[in-house]
């Protein structure tokens, strides 16, 4: 994963955004000012890289450990050791030798973690700063005093669980593709040419004595940057790291190597096959390596490729030819070397040499002629806006901690990513040089080392042994809900949060997949996907261009209950971006074209869901508990044959009836007041004709008819996809809330006793979960398990003695209810802290009726539940009794197991859900 702000902004165009209407160029000039992060940096003498970045807005300090090592530093034959060792890592050390994952809940960690890449390994969490100390701690000892706490049972476990981790991956549509790549692009000596995840045999093959080799070679303090990042003061945390980390000794010098950009000798073409709905080409071309200004031009030279919906591969490829359902190019650099892909999956029926000859002649006119001084406006418009919003965030898996850390260690300096933004001033002369240097005549592949410094371990008295106390949970405030009404009433919501120079808005329609009827199921959802695809003033590209012009982004989203409409915008273009939004909601007119090219990728993406396993699942299981003529019986996206039937007609029908202001919720959140925001939505929304949508009935459904197992069959799968579920009590119950910790506990997190189970235990999955439907009518339990192939019955008996535990069984009580309460309240800290989590907040808030102190009150409501609460709740929410089991999986191999379960009848489906033959 690459945190470099333009990298990281130019991969958008693997996710189309918008694109800006055609105007006067922007000066080619930026402003740094507003994306500088201020920050103090200190070596210790260990070597040990410190990084301080301070900002007291939340009570909470995202702590991020990168140590300079990844696949690269592995050799053939012993692959896979970089990410394998990152699984060591939550396993206990010396000095603390219980799991680091229970640790992190316990104190009310979030969004924690650890990943691998091919030239760094880095383990994050945002902890209240309550846990600070501890957590330094942890992760000095894990650091310095882990190499004789690891054993032969921890690597059998581990390399268990990695496997499931490479099945799982290889068990998704294109999913073996990346190893194939990689392997021929690089020659078999560079250090790019296996998969970070490694081989198995390799895996298989990897000793005790090799992983403490490569612990004490790669995770010295000297080969580490750490970043705290939020309520913490630079003298505070210097002290706070020498206290922990000064006395760990340094690890070796080590060799690093420099930039290797290989290059092919001829063009290569790969064919592979795999369990996918459509047919899928990738280019990939060699590229400079991190850092070099010409990567980052070549990642502007994508945006004008594929970033929006007028850009110029895209609108070739899927609006005017409709010979792809997407395409998307991305220019990505490692530390050696980097890459230029492009990717473009075929409409089916589509041959593969008319999307190859439209990619050449896109390619062709744009190396010849350049980019526009307009395209690269709008790509630095757009560039900015993202890099706002990257900054929110003050760690996580991306945020301000990781981007301080990766430009430390890659560029040598923590603002090295200003480089990036820098980049942004390219020219159209200059962008146009560097594809031509890189991209004009080169081969491409298809599929198809400083004097070590003296260095010593500090004196240090400090017992280990020692567990820091943790403090008690800070105090989260929710921000307060303001509500207004225009005069047509449209109801408005609003959360302030001024953090950021961003607003968010969403507007919550009560339709949703409820509205659709048995006949017309995905209807809509297709009408939302085409609300930006053409006004009465504005074509698709005409409203994308204008989006893109103002930083803004437009995007829709249909959930049970809900029909939304989502505007993501600065502070500063905000009344222009409501005009956008309000022209789309207000003046849809779905253009005969693109509502003809949407249903074609609807029913491209049904088949794509079909041949996932979980997609197939999930589909399949919502028939079978509400029946297929419910409302929440339907899968979102539709089935193939009412998608086919649906008429523009319908479309322009829907929206005419659901769309009312006296039915919507206007919910914004962010740099904006209540009295700056009125004018605006008049001016936008005001002519809004009033009126109100359809009612919707309840949903009510009948107990769940157990004593039936059904199975979909995916020959030669890896893994089955275990599902189990059933109806449960509909939303507004007075034990409701207790339920929050009880399915957190039991399949919320991966210390839950299902993932205990399954991965930490046993190793037979990669994750599983558990969880209750969030519809605002009858909800449903549900518990999804990937397992490897050959443990589905075995797994299956697993998953049901946990679900009787948690109905009734086994109580929630002692430590586990002690730390299962700590996760609640501490995490808090930092759930509520970027503003979609906000919006989030506010649209449960929208759809399920709640009243406007819940959130505020929330904390102090969850803090006082009892393990009676809890104990006395579940069992009347899950009923083992009534399960309803679904297996995704090869039957060749797992029918036999399953039917000596004597569950019941087991029942044959196919993809569609309907019983063969």
């Amino acid at each position: 994963m690459r945190l470099t702000l333009v990298a990281a902004l130019v991969a958008s165009a693997f996710s189309p955004a918008g694109a800006a209407p055609a105007a006067a160029p922007q000066a080619a000039v930026v402003d740094l000012k507003p994306y500088t992060v201020p920050y103090q940096k200190f070596t210790l003498q260990n070597g040990l890289t410190l990084i301080v970045h301070e900002d007291h807005s939340v009570p909470l300090v995202s702590v991020n450990v990168w140590y300079h090592v990844g696949s690269r530093n592995e050799k053939r034959g012993k692959t896979g050791f970089a990410h394998l060792f990152e699984h060591f890592f939550f396993n206990g050390s010396e000095n603390y030798p219980h799991g680091f994952r229970e640790a992190m809940d316990d104190l009310g960690a979030s969004s924690r973690n650890g990943t691998t890449s091919n030239d760094r390994t880095n383990f994050y969490e945002d902890v209240p700063v309550s846990a600070l100390e501890r957590t330094l701690y942890l992760e000095a000892d894990r650091m310095g005093f882990l190499g004789n706490y690891i054993n032969q049972g921890m690597l059998e476990r581990e390399r268990g669980v990695v496997q499931n981790e490479k099945r799982q991956g290889e068990n998704q549509p294109y999913g073996r593709s990346y190893t194939e790549q990689v392997q021929r692009m690089y020659p078999a000596s560079h250090p790019y040419s296996w998969p970070v995840i490694g081989y198995m045999e390799d895996l298989n093959a990897a000793s005790l004595d090799d992983i403490k080799e490569w612990y004490r070679t790669y995770y010295g303090p000297n080969n580490a940057v750490l970043v705290l990042a939020g309520d913490i003061k630079p003298e505070q945390a210097l002290a706070m790291v020498k206290k922990y980390f000064d006395g760990i000794p340094p690890g070796p010098p080590l060799v690093r190597g420099q930039s290797w950009i290989p290059a092919l000798d001829r063009d290569i073409r790969d064919e592979m096959e795999d369990q996918v709905a459509q047919v899928r080409v990738t280019r990939s071309y060699h590229a400079p390596a991190w850092g070099d200004p010409e990567i980052q031009r070549l990642g502007m030279l994508a945006e004008v490729l594929t970033g929006s919906k007028s850009a110029r591969l895209t609108k070739r490829l899927v609006y005017d030819k409709a010979l792809a359902t997407s395409v998307s190019t991305r220019a990505d650099g490692n530390e050696l070397a980097g890459t230029f892909d492009i990717r473009a999956t075929l409409k089916p029926g589509v041959e593969v040499a008319a999307v190859e000859r439209e990619i050449d002649a896109v390619m062709n006119e744009l190396l010849a002629q350049g980019p526009t001084a307009e395209e690269l406006a709008r790509v630095r418009t757009s560039a900015l806006a993202g890099a706002a919003r990257q900054l929110e965030r003050l760690g996580g898996g991306g945020g301000r901690s990781g981007l301080l850390a990766e430009s430390m260690m890659f560029g040598g300096s923590p603002d090295a990513y200003l480089n990036d933004l820098r980049a942004l001033a390219a020219q159209p002369a200059d962008v146009k040089a560097t594809a031509n240097k890189w991209l004009r005549g080169a081969h491409h592949y298809t599929m198809v080392v400083k004097p070590f410094p003296k260095l010593a371990a500090g004196k240090t008295a400090i017992d280990r042994k020692a567990l820091p106390a943790l403090g008690e949970p800070p105090a989260v405030s929710f921000p307060p809900m303001q509500r207004a009404r225009l005069a047509n009433g449209l109801n408005v919501l609003l959360i302030e949060r001024h953090g950021a120079p961003i607003v968010d808005a969403a507007l919550a329609v009560d339709a949703g997949v409820a509205s659709d009827s048995a006949a017309k199921s995905g209807l809509a959802s297709l009408a939302l996907e085409l609300l930006d695809k053409g006004t009465r003033t504005r074509d698709a590209f005409q409203l994308s261009n204008a989006l893109e012009s103002q930083g803004a982004q437009l995007s829709t989203g249909t959930q049970a209950d809900q029909s939304l409409v989502r505007l993501q915008s600065t502070a500063a273009n905000l009344g222009a971006s409501f005009g956008l939004m309000a022209d789309a909601v207000l003046n849809a007119s779905f253009p005969a074209d693109q509502f003809k090219l949407q249903k074609q990728r609807r029913i491209a993406q049904i088949a794509q869901e079909k041949s996932s396993p979980g997609g197939s699942a999930q589909r399949v299981m919502s028939g079978l508990l509400y029946g297929a003529d419910s409302a929440y019986g339907k899968p979102a996206s539709g089935d193939d044959k009412t998608v086919e039937a649906l008429t523009r007609d319908d479309l322009v029908n829907w929206h005419r009836d659901w769309f009312k202001p006296g039915s919507a919720t206007l919910v914004v959140t962010g740099d904006t007041t209540m009295e700056k925001l009125m004018p605006m939505l008049e001016s936008s929304f005001g002519k809004w004709a009033a009126g109100s949508a359809p009612a919707k009935a309840a949903v009510i459904a009948p107990a769940t008819q157990g004593g039936r197992v059904f199975l979909i069959d995916r020959p030669d799968a890896p893994q089955s996809m275990i599902m189990a579920a059933h109806v449960s009590l509909p939303h507004g119950q007075p034990d409701e809330l207790a339920m929050e910790p009880v399915m957190q506990n039991f399949g919320g997190m991966s210390t839950s006793r299902l993932n205990r189970n399954l991965r930490l235990d046993k190793h037979w999955s990669y994750g599983t979960s558990a969880f209750l439907t969030n519809v605002r009518g009858q909800r449903a339990f549900t518990v999804m398990a990937p397992v490897q192939t050959d443990k589905t019955k075995e797994a299956m008996l697993e998953v049901a003695k946990e679900i009787k535990g948690v109905a009734g069984e086994r109580p929630l009580a002692g430590d586990e209810y002690a730390s299962i309460m700590r996760n609640m309240s501490s995490r808090l800290a930092a759930r509520f802290e970027p503003i979609a989590a906000l919006e989030s907040a506010a649209l449960q808030s929208v759809n399920l009726r709640l009243p406007d102190d819940y959130w505020s009150n929330y904390a102090s409501r969850i803090g006082a539940l009892t393990p009676a609460q809890l104990n006395e709740a579940a069992p009347k929410y899950i009923h083992p009794e009534q399960l309803v089991w679904l297996v995704v999986g090869d039957v060749r191999k797992i029918e036999a197991g399953v039917r000596e379960l004597g569950w019941g009848e087991v029942i044959k489906l196919d993809a569609n859900g309907q019983p063969l033959k």
